[in-house]
């Protein structure tokens, strides 16, 4: 177990300073971290409990709030990409408390070898790797479902008051991490009608009732915007539902049925094709053997797999929270299947025990490669760093520059903020730059910026147009989508006409020294390097 977290605080640690500010840029590259750092920075400036913040629960940003206070109390902080670095350090630290809290967990359900496995898998799963590098909030939820996990099944083997009371506290804290964590509450009430059958004592158990009254306290305590700033906190609630029910423009259309995109897509590429058949395959195995304490896990994982497809919001770092319930799973099955070719000495059984052994290394061995291959962007020169640094050297300032959309988080850094914040900040930053850019989104119609106003570069990232390149084809589009996409194509093939490539950088897609297909790779893994392209308009 020891080199089980030595090996996951380091996959956590190389590359930590990806994307933090310097001197081409003063924000990170990933664009969801300067909500929880901004959040945090107001908590710990004005020393507040109050993060003016609640699209996410506030647990995690009072963390980094304090993270914040140390490192700036102790004379760390050097400048702004200190404060990054702190917060991100919170994400380590829940990080490897997961895998360390997840040996616990399985070693209370299935036995410690089951509990080695579970804490293996999910130190080197290549999602859990990838997003404990970054402040937000997905990494950290996993520690307490985890822990809560945990309590679950001694509820189920002990069923003591303070089994009850610290499964309750985890679902809280849980809950105050990521707010849809919450649903882990259905392992805690599994387990405790699993040990006391469905009935009336069972119902009005003061037990029960007490352990879902700690989920509710250790909410509110982790979140006390949810009682003191009703309105600010239910405001943000209802943001992250409607973003969840409408979409995130084309970047999810035409990704088919949410149950299959999210197995297909994000555990596949979370966790590894073969652990994700892995999983499945302890889900069938599970539901057959009716094992009491897979029944506790699946309890929380069906109906949080099935929230997660149903939304039309897809991203990958949304199937975190399963981690925990997953990498139980996985070694479970590893331990079961193990077992029972073992029990037989016959040729077949042991043919099939080596088989079995070999599936289950190569499935944690790919898992733990393509962890690596991620972790080597992190320390790779970034495309937008170079793109940046290109356009500096062969662009003549005042230029005028082409872009689809108004720069985010995957443009080159053409000014210090260029790139950052809300929409508003982002259109503030064009003005600032020594550069004259043109936004093609601004103009309304395809090709209306060519004709007035042609631009002498343009700069496109793959975050603009490969969603339209995918869908160009695609039926089931509504109007809106089917005029998003057409009005990119139509821009493509004006810059395709008018202007020449003259540098391109196609980060980690098209990278041929890879041996896995990343080009699928769902949308927010690919934040780390995205392609870019430098076009200059024909003489």
């Amino acid at each position: 177990m020891a080199g089980i977290l030595i090996l996951a605080t380091a996959m956590r640690l190389v590359g930590l300073r990806w994307g933090l500010p310097n001197a081409l840029h003063s924000y990170s590259y990933h664009p969801d971290e300067f909500f929880t750092i901004g959040a945090a920075l107001f908590v710990y400036l004005n020393r507040s409990w109050d993060p003016k913040f609640y699209n996410y629960p506030s647990l995690y940003i009072y963390l980094c709030a304090m993270a914040i206070a140390i490192t700036v109390g102790y004379g760390f902080a050097s400048g702004a990409d200190s404060v990054y670095l702190a917060a991100r350090s919170v994400t380590v630290i829940m990080g490897v408390g997961a895998v360390a809290a997840t040996y616990w967990a399985g070693r209370e359900m299935f036995g410690k070898t089951v509990g080695l496995y579970a804490a293996l898998i999910l130190a080197i799963a290549p999602l859990h790797v990838q997003h404990s590098h970054f402040a937000t909030v997905d990494v950290p939820s996993t520690l307490f479902i985890a822990l809560c996990l945990g309590y679950s099944a001694l509820i189920y083997k002990r069923g003591n008051w303070r089994e009850y009371l610290f499964a309750g506290v985890m679902a809280g804290l849980a809950a105050g991490a990521k707010y849809n964590a919450v649903i882990i509450v259905f392992s805690l009430i599994a387990a405790h009608f699993l040990r006391n059958k469905i009935k009336w004592s069972s119902i009005v158990s003061g037990r029960l009732w007490a352990s879902l009254g700690c989920v509710i306290a250790a909410f509110i305590i982790s979140t006390p915007g949810s009682i003191f700033r009703t309105g600010e906190f239910l405001h943000g609630l209802t943001y992250e539902m409607k973003h969840a029910s409408t979409g995130h423009g084309i970047v999810f259309a035409g990704t088919g049925n949410g149950f299959i995109y999210t197995l297909t897509s994000s555990l596949c590429s979370g966790l590894g094709p073969l652990l994700a058949f892995m999983f499945i395959l302890a889900v069938i195995a599970a539901v057959y053997r009716r094992d009491k304490y897979t029944l506790i896990i699946l309890a929380f994982a069906v109906p949080y797999y099935a929230l997660i497809s149903i939304s039309q919001v897809r991203f990958a770092r949304y199937t975190l929270p399963l981690y925990p319930a997953i990498c139980f799973m996985c070694g479970w099955l590893i331990c079961y299947w193990w077992e029972r070719l073992l029990s037989e000495r016959k040729p077949l059984y042991v043919i099939g025990r080596w088989i079995w052994a070999g599936f289950c290394a190569l499935a944690i061995g790919f898992a733990l490669f393509c962890s690596i291959m991620l972790n080597l962007l992190f320390i790779s020169p970034d495309p937008r760093d170079a793109a940046a640094q290109w356009i500096f050297r062969h662009v003549p300032k005042q230029s005028s520059v082409g872009m689809m959309d108004l720069p985010w988080f995957y443009s080159p850094p053409l000014s210090k903020d260029f790139g950052f914040g809300a929409v508003t900040q982002r259109e503030q930053a064009v003005e600032k730059t020594p550069y004259r850019i043109i936004v093609f989104s601004k103009y309304g119609k395809p090709g209306r910026w060519y004709s007035k106003d042609a631009p002498d570069w343009i700069v496109l990232s793959e975050y603009e147009t490969r969603d339209a390149l995918r869908l160009e084809n695609n039926k089931s589009l509504t109007k809106s989508q089917h005029a998003e996409v057409d009005f990119i194509l139509d821009n493509l093939k004006i810059v395709q006409k008018h202007y020449t490539r003259c540098w391109s950088c196609p980060g980690m897609w098209d990278s041929s020294y890879m041996d896995i297909n990343t080009r699928n790779l769902p949308h927010d893994m690919r934040y780390v390097s995205p392609g870019l392209t430098i076009y200059e308009r024909k003489k």
